[in-house]
């Protein structure tokens, strides 16, 4: 944890900035904005349910709203970093840094960039693709995450009596 004091002229005034960044399996499991002195990432607070063989989109904004088509890297990720679902730098899909289960089934929405908000849509959807999914943005120095939760809907073959 990172902390630092900062007072204010003559008024005396003095409060202190910390951030601390936790392991991601020691966040909760649900989409809550994470603050630094640049902006905050969020995602929807309840789980993004698809049907198998449908398609399903994750999005993510920045708070305050700001044109992301610029921003230097979003990556969509399972649990660790590397496992990369989407990977957006130098305004081009890193398509190398992609899991083989995602090659051609995922692309980046990109209508509301402008209004700070990005998402990846996946296509297929699969019972394996149901789970956590984590988005990064960073600019510079400052990177922020939210975490999403996917569900892949399943079909009931028998019926309950």
């Amino acid at each position: 944890m990172g902390c630092t004091a900062r007072s204010k002229g003559n008024l005396y005034i003095s409060f202190r900035v910390c951030s601390l960044h936790l392991p991601v399996s020691l966040q909760p499991l649900i989409a809550t904005p994470v603050s630094t002195e640049e902006f905050l990432v969020f995602g929807p607070s309840d789980p993004i349910v698809a049907a198998p063989g449908g398609e399903a989109i994750l999005p993510c904004s920045v708070f305050p709203a700001m044109n992301v088509e610029n921003m230097e890297e979003l990556r969509w990720f399972r649990s660790r970093f590397s496992e990369a679902v989407l990977v957006y730098r130098d305004q081009e899909e890193q398509k190398r840094e992609q899991l083989p289960e995602y090659s051609q089934r995922t692309s980046l929405v990109k209508d509301k960039f402008h209004q700070g908000t990005a998402a990846v849509r996946i296509l297929n959807v699969q019972a394996p693709d149901s789970g956590i999914y984590i988005c990064h943005f960073k600019q510079g120095v400052f990177y922020e995450e939210a975490i999403l939760e996917l569900k892949v809907a399943g079909w009931l073959t028998d019926p309950l009596y």
